[in-house]
């Protein structure tokens, strides 16, 4: 069993802001990575030159790992990079990069959901208060989405809250198994393990044929690379530095920032906002609040 550490000191807040900036800019790349490629190429391409960018780190941090921590680097690599890239991907398709900034705020109410379920989190009356918020709110933003009808975009917004799902999962797996290794071992060996299977996936489809034809593909191109380099390589390192000098409560707290980021970006691109997503934003964040009070 064990609770969030203390109050963290500056340079986490720092690295909180950076990282804030950072997945705050990936979902506008994404949506100019889909101008030319497909959710599965986009995805594949991301995670692909992310796992080129870390194997010479993980060439030279395999020695430090020990068998049983693979179980715990195979689950982060694919719960922390793998799946979530695919499921943003996807649900950019037929939501905004706004809308999904503000659906990934949820990560610090399913990592305590999951915390408290599967990690030994102590329960505490606040988190519940804080989790119903940010549920309610969450269903603002997708029955707007879905026009409160029963129609298909819906299920978009769900597949990206799918993918805080699998952030939560990584969050509180890195805290309770992986503290003995180093944020750059844990962020290498974690990619090293969604790479190839990337590469299969991306090199399945016609992505040479479109990189090859479309007029804008060598843009999208390089706006996925932009994405891979910063928004899934050095953010992940970062991500899993912060969480082992704090918790995996506090880390999970950059949701705070990305959706102001992320709507920014979008208002400059030329994206609309209905009151209602503000609204189930300001009830997400004010649930992420409750839930963090002692």
């Amino acid at each position: 069993m064990h609770t969030p550490t203390e109050r963290p000191s500056l340079i986490p807040w720092l690295l909180l802001g950076i990282l804030s900036i950072i997945w705050g800019s990936s979902f506008i790349l994404m949506k100019r990575g889909l101008d030319a490629f497909d959710p599965v190429q986009v995805a594949g391409l991301r995670l692909s030159i992310s796992f080129l960018a870390m194997l010479p780190f993980a060439l030279r941090n395999m020695q430090k790992v020990k068998r049983r921590d693979w179980r715990y680097l195979v689950i982060v690599g694919w719960a922390g990079s793998g799946f979530p890239a695919f499921l943003f991907a996807l649900a950019q398709t037929r939501i905004s990069s706004a809308v999904a900034g503000m659906l990934n705020s949820l990560t610090p109410i399913f990592t305590l959901a999951i915390g408290m379920l599967f990690f030994g989190l102590i329960f505490r009356r606040s988190w519940l208060w804080g989790i119903l918020l940010g549920l309610i709110g969450v269903f603002l933003i997708i029955g707007q989405v879905n026009h409160w009808t029963f129609g298909n975009t819906g299920w978009f917004a769900l597949a990206a809250l799918g993918g805080t799902v699998f952030y939560a999962i990584s969050g509180n797996t890195v805290k309770a198994h992986l503290q003995h290794l180093d944020s750059m071992t844990i962020g290498s060996l974690g990619f090293s393990t969604v790479g190839i299977p990337a590469f299969l996936v991306l090199f399945s489809t016609d992505f040479v044929y479109r990189l090859q034809t479309d007029p804008v593909a060598a843009y999208s191109l390089g706006y996925v690379a932009i994405l891979a380099i910063f928004g899934t390589v050095i953010a992940s390192i970062l991500f899993y530095y912060l969480i082992q000098k704090t918790d995996q409560i506090f880390g999970s707290m950059v949701s705070y920032l990305i959706p102001l980021v992320a709507v920014g970006w979008g208002l400059l691109d030329g994206e609309s906002l209905h009151w209602t997503y503000l609204a189930g934003l300001v009830l997400i964040l004010a649930g992420v609040r409750t839930a963090r009070s002692k």
